[in-house]
């Protein structure tokens, strides 16, 4: 043995990889550079005697070594094991390489290193399960189940022998990129009706970490002069569950409603009792009070552990709501208490504040305020909420919230920045409630912005910039697409007028056809008349290209800015309107047009500027 073969030998370098559950089987996936360099680290310090737990992935999950598990830091889930990668192999019918328990993984590299120090190979280790893998050189090692030497491997068939790699760089995996550490804004995500927030039924854990996904790659493509620069870190997007506590054991709501419902078309049932009777429990003063106390609370959860986790964390902090849940945030916002001094104590978030309707001395109408005890005992301290016009409201029993008897409204330890309501019934659910007419003077009493977004297929989607200007038509913002989907995006206006020339032509024909057989002659003249109207009302539908409010206002619900703003349909959406209808109304949870809209207001008061898109 000559110095030379000696020093040729370094010991492999460890990755650390988790364990994902992908429907039933399973893949193992590499942490981060950064995160399993930290990991390393920590592991060399267990070795000593010393326990660690090692935040990953944003922090967004603990790694406790000694137990080699992983779990979620601010939601429930399911605890999934660790590995310290160093071998690897992959069968006939594997698609990815896995990592050996660490144990044979050692095994391995014992038997490699004497291999390579005293040259000798065609080797061949025995795993306790059996196994036998053979080391052929230094860059060639197989497994082989039954094999037991090396003249046995040399006359067996070798159609299903497997593959084995030492060090992850030999797999050909990628190894995903870190996060950035810097968390320059938190955004926490409230999802609407059911447990499940899309058509692949994710809930919205998976659904906020696709946002928080793409709102990394758009930074990434989008703001390469401010990241180079250092200004930009992330976005940090954070999921609100109030569906599970609802649905739990607590109340025990749902075994109750299983006792009641029909036997018959019982997949049906099952879906409208999980998804459809949250509207009906949030027009339940019982249930609305659980909703809304869920979700302050784990909003008030949710930002103490986060700070805790980012000490130096100095960005604001916006929320983002679905469907019902925008209007949980609208009515959770609506009636928060300007000085009520933030943080709150326990005592104060145990306490709340209830909202109660009074008469307004400058309108016929009634004004909605808030009550709140001032901390030395005086009169309470009122503040202006909403103009209604109503007549037959009992003042004493009812609030401007939901409309519902003694809803104690919990207070926030934060003041948002800003509330994004994606696909909202808001502009409805006010309507309903007797409201006509939003004061253009009322904001958000500790939320200085407002953005309602929406798809035009969206069934569920209502406007509310009427409500401000109700006497003045203006169209909603467009939302440009980003520059990759511009080609898409002609491609898709031509469809569309296609689409709508050939329903014209066909709306035509029939109406002729029906006049025809009815004898009456002036069927052309009434045809004409149709495809007229129908250019007339496309016309002014049209949504507005840019922000621009053109002399009207808009009010101070957005600080004077724009508050609807509408995504674009696509191609095949302007094909048949009404078959993706629903689908529509899911479609934000992956359309990267929201996300960009989102960090562009986001980042707009730290002048960052987002390269290559659409003017």
């Amino acid at each position: 043995m000559d110095q030379g073969s000696v020093v040729s030998y370094e010991p492999v370098q460890p990755h650390w990889l988790y364990y994902d559950h992908v429907d039933s089987d399973g893949l193992w996936v590499p942490f981060s550079q950064y995160d399993s360099n930290n990991l390393n680290d920590a592991f060399n310090r267990v070795t000593e005697g010393q326990e660690e737990v090692v935040a990953t992935e944003g922090a967004h999950y603990d790694v406790l070594l000694t137990e080699r598990i992983r779990r979620a830091a601010y939601w429930k889930e399911e605890p999934t094991s660790v590995r310290r990668g160093t071998w690897f192999y992959k069968g006939a019918n594997d698609h990815h390489y896995i990592p050996y328990p660490e144990s044979f993984s050692e095994r391995l590299e014992l038997a490699f290193m004497e291999a390579m120090l005293q040259d000798q190979w065609r080797k061949t280790v025995e795993l306790p399960t059996g196994e036998v893998v053979i080391l052929h050189n230094p860059k060639l090692a197989t497994p082989w189940p039954s094999v037991t030497s090396v003249d046995d491997w040399a006359s067996t068939d070798h159609k299903n022998a497997c593959s084995v790699k030492r060090g992850m760089e030999n797999t050909g995996a990628e190894i995903p990129q870190g996060q950035p550490e810097t968390v320059d804004h938190l955004v926490f995500m409230v999802h609407g009706i059911g447990p499940a927030c899309d058509f692949r039924f994710r809930t919205i854990i998976s659904c906020a970490s696709s946002f928080r996904h793409a709102a990394r790659e758009l930074v990434e493509t989008h703001c390469r002069a401010a990241r180079a620069g250092g200004r930009v870190g992330r976005v940090e997007f954070l999921p609100v569950d109030w569906h599970t506590p609802l649905h739990g054991n607590a109340t025990g709501v749902d075994k109750v409603i299983q006792r009641i419902s029909l036997p018959s078309i019982e997949r049906l049932r099952t879906f409208t009792n999980e998804t459809l009777l949250d509207l009906f429990f949030y027009s339940s003063p019982t249930y609305c009070q659980i909703i809304l106390d869920t979700v302050a609370t784990e909003l008030n959860r949710l930002h103490g552990l986060f700070c805790s986790r980012h000490p130096d964390f100095q960005g604001q902090v916006s929320l983002v709501g679905h469907s019902l849940g925008s209007l949980i945030l609208f009515d959770l916002l609506t009636n928060q208490v300007i000085g009520s001094g933030h943080p709150h104590s326990p005592e104060d978030l145990g306490r709340g504040v209830t909202a109660i309707l009074a008469p307004s001395p400058q309108s016929s109408g009634l004004s909605a305020t808030v009550s709140s005890m001032s901390s030395d005992g005086n009169q309470p301290t009122k503040f202006h909420r909403m103009r209604l016009i109503s007549s037959s409201v009992d003042n004493d029993s009812y609030d401007i919230g939901v409309g519902q008897v003694s809803i104690r409204y919990p207070q926030l330890s934060f003041n948002p920045y800003m509330l994004f309501a994606l696909g909202s019934p808001i502009g409805m659910f006010l309507t309903v409630r007797g409201l006509r007419h939003i004061d253009p003077d009322y904001s958000l009493p500790t939320c200085k912005g407002f953005y309602n977004i929406y798809h035009p297929l969206d069934p569920v989607a209502y406007r509310v910039e009427p409500l401000i200007e109700p006497n003045t038509f203006m169209p909603p913002v467009l939302i440009p697409h980003i520059i990759t989907k511009r080609i898409n995006l002609n491609f898709g206006q031509s469809v569309a007028r296609l689409t709508t020339d050939l329903q014209h032509k066909m709306a035509s024909v029939l109406l002729y056809a029906w006049q025809y057989l009815s004898r009456r002659p002036s069927g052309r003249k009434l045809s004409i008349q149709s495809s007229s109207a129908l250019q007339q009302q496309e016309s002014s539908t049209v949504p507005a290209q840019s922000e621009r409010t053109n002399g009207i206002s808009t009010g101070m619900l957005n600080r004077g800015r724009r508050i609807d703003y509408v995504l674009q349909q696509t191609t095949m959406e302007s094909i048949n309107e009404y078959l993706f209808a629903i689908q529509s109304h899911l479609c934000y949870w992956e359309s990267e047009d929201t996300v960009l809209l989102l960090l562009k207001e986001i980042y707009e008061e730290s002048d960052i500027v987002f390269e290559d898109l659409p003017s």
